[in-house]
Order: structure tokens, then C-alpha cells, then sequence
């Protein structure tokens, strides 16, 4: 038996040591183990775990529902969720991001020129990482009935938190790929593959169910020890987004309007009971303000413990010494091949306090030169001391409170009540240092302020690409922007979704997106 003791700096959701036992056709492998906050772990050798002995205690569910959240950090070589799903595959896609010059081992040029294929690498990466957390969750979930609970509201608040998860990964597997093999409990490889892709209502029907399932078992807060775990408002943001995003392209499902109302209405009615409103948009992207203002978060820690986020130095050059926001050991991933687009920048209303929060211009360069060139800051804090390029301690928010304002505005938009909705938008304006707008601007009107708001509101976060695609506003704002640029593609709604990969499509014999 090996004894482990993790002290984890108030952070809750941190991956143990995997042990993997096996992977299956798509959705990876097994998780024995993961260490949860500043608690002493006993840890079997690997060669003695199994998945029958491993599902037994209430101390071996917790640790595997860690490892759930776990799947999101570094679940792969690029780093976890915030860079594979936000960064390269969402943000990178829109006209946030300028690809500046081709690198063969990157994938994110031929990503933000459209260029991308079912062997782009990155296809894959987006598959197997959200199969992996579904395969950790199916365990889970397949076994915590026969598991002996000392408290069973502790069983159901694991149950509630892995069944989230789980529909949270389907979720962004939908964003991506459209119709995707729904698998619900532990399959063998040759099980896997026979199971064909669902259709898309089926799989929001999936979803949805299973996070307003979830709803009950969770608490509305949790002590400092275990920030980080999905809440109740958690989850009903979560169902508005998603119940948002149904009722626009390609689904377009008119019931899911109310639905997603009711979610997002009931966030709105704890604020300063379980949410809090940031008062200062800066306040946001501070690792000390981590589990704070945001409802979802994926969680990272520096201190060399391979926790930390990519993301920072995916899209921030290494800074010289004389520079403000000068890190030791931040060093750019890929030096001058990925920056802010012009359109971006210029999209921003003049005053706009998020724009210099989110946005360097000119920078002092290691050679101690200035440099004019633009990128993203948003995620990256002056003077951290981190152990590599890898090691930022911020958390990345999958979705804020503001997105909650700013969805529920849209609804009532949409319902025909733009002077309810615009002082849910003046919120978000005022507090970025913007006049407010009039309640009685025209609902067409609202639509273009809100759509402006949402992309200065939520630049680099991943947000932006998916609002395109729902409001099915895609094609027209990606070919607008390639014909400024002189870029040699045009795009149409079929590239609203990335290639299944092709090793699926080769093993489980899946149709191909157009």
C-alpha cells in the first residue's frame, strides 16, 4: 500500500494519479484513482485494481467523481477543456482570432482558415477527451447504487455531479460534431462500435434530462474546501444555455424558449444569495477571485503540480522583463502564429473598459524591443511566479453570470419584452463603463447591441463561435471577414460542425458530416 498526502491550496477538483486499465473504442479509459482536498490516500499497486474492487467504498466514489472533474483539466497533451473545446476549437473558429502564419504541427491555422480535415489531429482530441469523461461518469454511475453511503445525500450529491457532467460533455460533443453515439453505461470496445450516432433531439433530450435530474441532488453552495463542484444555479445556467442553444440553428425548437427562461430566471433570483455579480469586469480573471463570480469552472493550481492552465501561453508572447505583464517561465507556445483580429478590436465602443483588460496591442519583447502586435491578456496576471508555461493558476469559466443576464435578456427579447431586457444588457454595459441604452430601442436594435455585448463581454472565453452558430449568423460574418482579410475560403452551414475523426469513422464505420 503506498500512502499519498496531496495538499491542494483550497481547490477541491484536482486529478489524483489514473490508472489506466484498459481503453475502449471511444470513450477512453478507466479512472481508478484521484485525490481529493488535503485528505491522506491509500492507494492499491496498480496491477492489484480492477474495476470490481476499486467501486466499493464511499471513499473510492469520491475520489472516482473527482476524476471526473478531473477529465477536464489536462486530459490531454494540449491541455484540458479551456484549450481543446474554448480556445482552439471555439474561439479560434470565429473572427475573434487571426491565424498570423502556418505551422504544420499546429492544428489552429487550418482550424480558423477552415482548413481542418478528419485527420486534423484535434478532431480526435475533442472526441476522446469528452468520451473519457463520459467513461469515468459511466462507471460511476453503473456502480454507486451497491456502494454502502453513511449519508445517502452525499451519495445523491455524487450521483447529481457526475450525471451533470456527464450531459455537460455530450453537450459540447454536440457543439462540435453534431450527432454523436450516445452511450450511457460501461460498454466493452466491440459494444461501443456498434452503436450508431444519435440524432440530435435525442441527444438534447439526453441532456437536459439528466441535468434537471441532477438539479435536486446538488447543494446551492459548498464550503471553501469543496469550491468548485456544480451547484443548483450551475446547473440551471447551464440548462439555459443549452435550452438557448436548442432553440436556435440547427435544431430550432420553438418549446425550448420558456425552457430556457425558467433556468436562467431561476439564477437571477439567488443573486446575492448564491451568486454574486462581479462589480468590476477585472475582478473576473484573478486566480485569488477563483470560485467567486463564475457558476462553472474549470479548475487549475500552479506550483508545478501539472494542474496549471495552457491556456495563457497559447496566446500571449513571452513578455520581457520590463514588460508589465512580464511572467518568469510563460514563454508563447508557438511565437507569432496566433493573435486578435483586427475586427475584434475594432468591434469594441470607445471608453470599453473590457478592451485593454482583454487585449494587448504593443509589448516590451524578451530582446527588451517593443513590439506591436495583438493578443489576448485576458487569462494572464502580471508578475506570477509559475513553474512553466503550463503552470497559470487562474480558472477558466465555462459559463459566468454575466452569459446567465445576457441569455435571459435575449429571451425576453425574443418574447417581445425589449424594455424588460435592456436593463439586463445596461448592466453589463455599465459596469464596462458604457452609457446605458434606451428602453425604448427596437427589438431589432437590441438584437445587434446584444450581440455586440456578447462578443466584448466574452472574447476569448469560447463564447462567441457558438452564438454565431445559433444564430446562424456564421457564414455571413466568417466570409465577410475572410474577404476583408483576402483569404482564400468561403464557408457554408455544413462548417458549422468539425469532421468526425477519421479513426472513428474507419473503426465504427460512421457517416461522415457533410
Amino acid at each position: 500500500m503506498i500512502m499519498k498526502t496531496t495538499h491542494i491550496k483550497n481547490k477541491f477538483l484536482l486529478p489524483l494519479n489514473f490508472k489506466t486499465l484498459g481503453k475502449a473504442l471511444i470513450f477512453g479509459a478507466l479512472t481508478m484513482s484521484a485525490v481529493s482536498c488535503e485528505k491522506d490516500l491509500m492507494l492499491e499497486p496498480e496491477n492489484n485494481i480492477t474495476q470490481t474492487s476499486f467501486y466499493t467504498t464511499e471513499l473510492q466514489i469520491q475520489q472516482a467523481v473527482s476524476g471526473v472533474y478531473s477529465a477536464m483539466i489536462n486530459s490531454s497533451s494540449r491541455g484540458g477543456y479551456d484549450v481543446n473545446f474554448y480556445l482552439l476549437a471555439s474561439e479560434v473558429r470565429s473572427n475573434n482570432f487571426n491565424a498570423i502564419s502556418q505551422n504544420g504541427n499546429r492544428d489552429y491555422f487550418a482550424i480558423n482558415r477552415f482548413q481542418d480535415t478528419s485527420s486534423t489531429e484535434e478532431m480526435s482530441i475533442l472526441w476522446d477527451d469528452a468520451y473519457q469523461l463520459v467513461s469515468y461518469a459511466n462507471n460511476i454511475l453503473a456502480r454507486i447504487d451497491a456502494v454502502p453511503f453513511a449519508d445517502g445525500a452525499t451519495k445523491e450529491q455524487y450521483r447529481a455531479e457526475t450525471r451533470f457532467l456527464r450531459a455537460y460533455a455530450y453537450f459540447e460533443l454536440m457543439r462540435m460534431f453534431g450527432k454523436v453515439p450516445l452511450i450511457d453505461h460501461p460498454m466493452t470496445p466491440t459494444e461501443a462500435a456498434a452503436v450508431p450516432r444519435t440524432d440530435l433531439q435525442t441527444l438534447y433530450n439526453f441532456v437536459t434530462s439528466e441535468i434537471e435530474a441532477s438539479v435536486a441532488g446538488l447543494k446551492n453552495t459548498y464550503d471553501a474546501k469543496n469550491k468548485g463542484r456544480i451547484t443548483k444555479p450551475a446547473a440551471h445556467a447551464m440548462l439555459g444555455r443549452v435550452y438557448l442553444t436548442g432553440y436556435g440553428y440547427p435544431l430550432n425548437n420553438s418549446s425550448y424558449l420558456a425552457k430556457a427562461k425558467e433556468h436562467l430566471s431561476a439564477v437571477i433570483q439567488v443573486e446575492g444569495q448564491y451568486v454574486t455579480f462581479a462589480p468590476n469586469y477585472a475582478d473576473l480573471f484573478k486566480s485569488a477571485n477563483d470560485n467567486k463570480y463564475h457558476l462553472f469552472e474549470i479548475q487549475h493550481i500552479s506550483g508545478g503540480v501539472s494542474q496549471g492552465s495552457y491556456l495563457p501561453s497559447y496566446v500571449s508572447p513571452n513578455f520581457g522583463v520590463t514588460d508589465p505583464l512580464y511572467n518568469a517561465q510563460s514563454s508563447l507556445y508557438s511565437s507569432a502564429e496566433l493573435g486578435v483580429s483586427t475586427s475584434l478590436i475594432n468591434s469594441y465602443e470607445p471608453g470599453d473598459l473590457r478592451k485593454n483588460l482583454t487585449i494587448k496591442t504593443s509589448f516590451i519583447a524578451a530582446n527588451g524591443q517593443p513590439d506591436n502586435a495583438n493578443y489576448f491578456i485576458k487569462f494572464r496576471e502580471p508578475g506570477l511566479v509559475i513553474s512553466n508555461r503550463y503552470d497559470w493558476p487562474i480558472n477558466f469559466p465555462v459559463i459566468r453570470y454575466a452569459d446567465v443576464i445576457l441569455m435571459y435578456a435575449e429571451v425576453l427579447n425574443y418574447e417581445g419584452s425589449t424594455a424588460l431586457a435592456v436593463p439586463q444588457l445596461n448592466r453589463i454595459r455599465q459596469r464596462a463603463g458604457l452609457a446605458p441604452l434606451s428602453t425604448s430601442i427596437s427589438s431589432a436594435d437590441f438584437i445587434t447591441a446584444l450581440r455586440r455585448e456578447r462578443r466584448s463581454e466574452f472574447a476569448g472565453e469560447g463564447v462567441y463561435w457558438h452564438d454565431l452558430v445559433r444564430w446562424n449568423i456564421g457564414v455571413s460574418v466568417i466570409n465577410a471577414e475572410a474577404a476583408a482579410n483576402n483569404y482564400n475560403f468561403t464557408i457554408t452551414t455544413n462548417d458549422y460542425l468539425y469532421q468526425i475523426p477519421l479513426n472513428q469513422v474507419q473503426i465504427a464505420g460512421y457517416e461522415q458530416n457533410p
